[in-house]
C-alpha cells in the first residue's frame, strides 16, 4: 500500500505535472484560437465584404492551420524535440498524403473553386446531375440545398472536374415551351395565340422579343416552340404561368393539344 501511494505521489510530482501542463496548453490554445477566429470574423463583418464564399473558405483554412500549430506546440512542450517533431510531421504528412489522396485532392479543388469562382454561395447551380442552391463551400466539400429541401454534399473535386451549370450568374434566362397541336390546326392562329399570351405576361422582357415558330412535324401532331426571355429570378413562376395559360387558351379556342397515337388494325384469321 505504501509503495502504491509513493508511486502515485511520484506520478503527480513528475509525469502528472507534464500532463497538467499539456492539458493547460491545449485548453488555453483552444481559447486563444477561438479568440483569434472571433477577431477575424468581427473584422470581416465590419469590412462589409460581399465575397462570403472566399471569406468562409479562408476562415476554415485559418482554423485548420491554427490547430496544427497548437498540436506541434503541445508535442514540443511534452519533451519532443523540434527535430523529432519535424520528422514526425514529415512521416505523418507522407502517410496522410498516401492514405488521404482524395481528401487532399478535394482540398486543392476547394482552392480552385473559390479562386476561379464558377459559383458562389447563394447561387443556383447544377453539378454532376444535382441541382441546388449553394449553401456553403468548405475546405473539402460544397453543400447544396435542393428545391425539395434536401441537403446534398458534393466533393470539391467533383465540382471542379465536372461541367457546372450556373443558373444565377447571368441576369436573364430563356424559356422554351413546346406545344403539340393537331395537324388540322391553322398555323397562324396558334402562333398568334401563344405570342399574345407571352407578350402580355408582366415578367416578359421585350428585348429579345418572344418568338413562336412551327419547329417540328411529329408523328401525329405539329410542334410549335415558344422562346422568350425573363429575369433569372422570375424564371420558374413565368414558366408555370405560361404552361397554364397556354393550355387554357387553346381549350377556349377549341384547338386540340394532340399527343402521339397509334392505330391498331386487328384482322380475323382467314381474312
Amino acid at each position: 500500500m505504501e509503495e502504491l501511494l509513493n508511486n502515485i505521489g511520484h506520478f503527480f510530482t513528475t509525469t502528472g505535472v507534464e500532463v497538467a501542463k499539456a492539458v493547460t496548453v491545449v485548453l488555453l490554445g483552444y481559447l486563444i484560437i477561438q479568440l483569434i477566429m472571433g477577431i477575424i470574423k468581427h473584422a470581416v463583418t465590419k469590412s462589409n465584404t460581399k465575397d462570403k464564399t472566399m471569406v468562409n473558405f479562408l476562415l476554415g483554412t485559418i482554423r485548420f492551420v491554427l490547430f496544427v500549430i497548437l498540436i506541434i506546440l503541445v508535442l514540443t512542450m511534452a519533451g519532443v524535440s523540434t527535430d523529432n517533431v519535424v520528422t514526425f510531421a514529415s512521416v505523418i504528412s507522407l502517410g496522410v498524403s498516401l492514405a488521404l489522396q482524395d481528401v487532399l485532392t478535394n482540398l486543392a479543388s476547394g482552392f480552385l473553386v473559390v479562386t476561379t469562382k464558377p459559383f458562389v454561395e447563394g447561387e443556383f447551380i447544377s453539378v454532376d446531375g444535382v441541382d441546388g442552391t449553394v449553401i456553403s463551400i468548405s475546405i473539402f466539400h460544397t453543400k447544396l440545398k435542393t428545391p425539395n429541401g434536401q441537403m446534398i454534399i458534393v466533393s470539391n473535386h467533383t465540382a471542379s472536374v465536372n461541367n457546372v451549370i450556373n443558373y444565377s450568374r447571368l441576369p436573364t434566362r430563356r424559356i422554351v415551351i413546346n406545344v403539340p397541336v393537331s395537324y388540322k390546326t391553322e398555323v397562324a392562329e396558334v402562333k398568334s395565340l401563344i405570342l399574345d399570351l407571352a407578350k402580355s405576361h408582366p415578367n416578359m422582357l421585350k428585348d429579345p422579343a418572344p418568338d413562336c415558330r412551327l419547329t417540328e412535324y411529329g408523328d401525329s401532331n405539329l410542334i410549335f416552340t415558344l422562346k422568350c426571355w425573363v429575369a433569372a429570378s422570375k424564371y420558374w413562376d413565368t414558366l408555370f404561368d405560361l404552361n397554364e395559360s397556354i393550355l387554357e387558351k387553346l381549350r377556349e379556342a377549341k384547338i386540340d393539344i394532340d399527343y402521339d397515337q397509334f392505330d391498331i388494325h386487328i384482322k380475323k384469321e382467314g381474312e
